[in-house]
Order: structure tokens, then sequence, then C-alpha cells
């Protein structure tokens, strides 16, 4: 398995980045623009597979949270209930890795949402906790014979 320094360098590669820029030092509109390549590519799956995408939306630095935003930039929940929201997402790619690192990416899903339909919820923290709810309840409902998705806690 390859380390992150690897990875990131796999992936400065992969966008064309020279040795004067980096994902998560340099000057911040050299970050944001590089953010915003990879998350294209993320919701294209332009080089990457769908296992790939949570990886790059989960990790706890600047420059994937920019990704993440970046990536659910593309995404348009106006409209929907929170599950139709939820299912449109994770239709995109696979939420694997670790609890915290998924309840990252569903951090910047409950953010997007919010985003999308101000008046429907009164918090970030109230889209969360029900977006984790209908994760558990996915879990009962379908149990060992389901996705990733359903293995979420």
């Amino acid at each position: 398995m390859a380390t992150d320094s690897e990875l990131d360098q796999d992936l400065s590669d992969r966008l064309g980045l020279d040795s004067s820029d980096t994902l998560t030092n340099g000057s911040h509109r050299a970050d944001v623009a590089a953010a915003r390549r990879l998350a294209k590519r993320l919701f294209n799956l332009d080089g990457f597979r769908k296992s790939d995408v949570a990886r790059h939306l989960s990790k706890n630095n600047d420059f994937s949270r920019m990704v993440a935003e970046e990536y659910l930039s593309f995404f348009n929940f106006t409209g929907l209930t929170l599950d139709q929201a939820l299912r449109t997402f994770l239709k995109q790619f696979a939420l694997m890795g670790e609890t915290q690192e998924r309840e990252r990416v569903l951090s910047h899903f409950s953010r997007r949402y919010l985003d999308c339909n101000p008046n429907l919820m009164p918090s970030e923290d109230a889209v969360h906790t029900l977006t984790c709810a209908l994760m558990l309840l996915n879990t009962d409902l379908h149990g060992h014979v389901s996705n990733v998705i359903a293995s979420y806690y």
C-alpha cells in the first residue's frame, strides 16, 4: 500500500503540478486551482475509480477540504429530500475508509445539502445527525447483504 506522500506525489503528477506548486502549501490561489481540477476529475472519474474518490475527500487537511468543497459543488440538492440527496451523492463513489474519514465526507455532504436547502433544516449539525441516522437505518434494513453504505457504523 502506498504512503500518503507517494499518493500526493502521484496526484501532483496527474494534475500536472510542477515542483514549485504543492497541494497543501504555497499560494492559496494555486491550491484552489489544483483543488478545482482534482474535484472535476474525481467527479468525472477521469483517471480515477469510484473507490479513489472518498480517499481524496476524507483527508484532514486544507487541500482535501478545498477538493471536497469543489467536488460537492457539482451536486445540486435543491428541492430533494435528504434521503434522495444522500442516495444521489453516494451513487457517485464508494464511501470507504475508517469511520472518521467517512464522517468527514458526510460532513461535507451535510454542508452542501444545507447550502442547497437553507430553509429546510435549522443547522448543518441537524442535517448531519439525520444523515447518520439514515445510514444506521440502512444498515438495519439491509444488514450484511448491502454495500459499504450499509456498513457505515
